[in-house]
């Protein structure tokens, strides 16, 4: 495995083992619940609260595969929940320090780790879950609303500081899709900015920027275009927004489907695009949007000046506060020549993307807003 491979993997799951043929786990009661409306289906872990399915019922493909084996799990996250779809990263985004761990916090946090509480199911496509995390001082209220009819769902969650303690705090929406939808024709787009990339970010993150899609392979500036999935490059490449909204979306022509997220950048202003090739086979891809943009721990990123653009890594999280933060999740299909998304608007009650070159408008009408 290259560095640059070894450095990826352990902003998202430092002390992981060489990855192993995924395990048949032995049968036991399903933690899945999953909501339905006529166009489409959305499924949740409750252990860990992840998000492990989206799937159109015309095409019956989940972007949401990718995940992890127990074996391939940090040692201090042998129990619980393996990491998986669309996660939460709450408290931290990968490790947390020394201490922590030795008081038993899990990579990523406790939340994503523990089981969830379902507390209130309305009509089979609007839910209430909760979890407590007393290791990391939080707890969360998560409502998952499905738009009764269309391949539209939005999330909200409410984190509260149940200490008397304030603290720094990040929460990051881990969303990665895997195969069969992720494959080296994969488009990502998005309206991100400046950026860089983790293994060039510390100590200083304007060293080496770059703008969205042009990317740097490495130090030697050598271009990467983020926009593909056909280069067979492992990294994390960390962005900023310019707009109120932030978007990025994954689009799969040869399977038809386009997969989007859009959420305020002022809840999470930062993106974090990771890409993970694993035994010459491209294994994931991170499509993660949060309050953080260096991989460090609170101790790293308060000795030097890491802010970049003058955008902070963390945020503080007062005694007893608590903080609400929502994104928007959708799916449409796509024709086989899709050229990627220029744009995305969000208004009068619909979701359109923009193609590339055409500017052929591809619109999901849904009453579901950020407002």
């Amino acid at each position: 495995m290259k560095p640059s491979s070894r450095l990826c993997l352990a902003l998202c799951f430092a002390s992981l083992p060489i990855f192993a043929q995924n395990q048949t786990a032995k049968s036991k009661p399903s933690t899945v619940i999953s909501l339905n409306n006529l166009s489409s289906q959305v499924s949740i872990d409750l252990l860990g609260g992840a998000m492990v399915g989206f799937q159109l019922k015309t095409l019956q493909i989940n972007p949401f595969t990718w995940k992890v084996t127990k074996a391939q799990m940090p040692a201090n996250n042998k129990s619980g929940a393996v990491f998986q779809g669309h996660f939460l990263c709450l408290g931290r985004w990968g490790a947390p320090t020394d201490g922590e761990m030795k008081a038993g916090v899990p990579h990523n946090g406790q939340a994503g780790r523990d089981l969830w509480k379902l507390d209130a199911s309305a009509t089979g496509q609007s839910i209430r879950m909760t979890s407590n995390a007393p290791l990391d001082g939080i707890s969360v209220e998560r409502t998952i609303q499905l738009d009764p009819i269309n391949a539209v769902y939005k999330v909200t969650e409410k984190v509260t500081n149940v200490t008397s303690i304030g603290r720094l705090f990040n929460m990051v929406q881990h969303a990665t899709i895997g195969a069969p939808f992720l494959d080296t024709t994969t488009l990502i787009d998005s309206n991100a900015k400046h950026g860089f990339l983790q293994t060039m970010c510390y100590p200083n993150p304007s060293e080496y920027e770059f703008v969205f899609p042009n990317a740097f392979v490495d130090s030697t500036r050598a271009p990467l275009d983020l926009c593909t999935s056909n280069n067979q490059n492992s990294y994390v490449s960390t962005h900023i927004f310019a707009d109120s909204l932030g978007w990025i979306v994954a689009a799969t022509p040869n399977k038809g489907l386009l997969v989007g997220y859009v959420w305020k950048t002022k809840d999470y202003p930062w993106l974090n695009l990771w890409q993970q090739w694993v035994d010459g086979k491209l294994w994931a891809k991170g499509l993660e949007f949060g309050t953080t943009g260096i991989g460090k721990s609170y101790q790293e990123l308060l000795a030097v000046d890491t802010r970049f653009h003058n955008r902070s890594s963390f945020f503080f999280l007062d005694a007893t506060e608590t903080v609400e933060k929502s994104y928007i999740s959708f799916e449409m299909q796509i024709p086989a020549d899709f050229k990627g998304v220029s744009s995305l608007e969000m208004q009068h009650a619909a979701i359109t993307v923009f193609e590339k070159s055409t500017r052929k408008a591809f619109q999901i009408p849904t009453d579901l807003s950020l407002k």
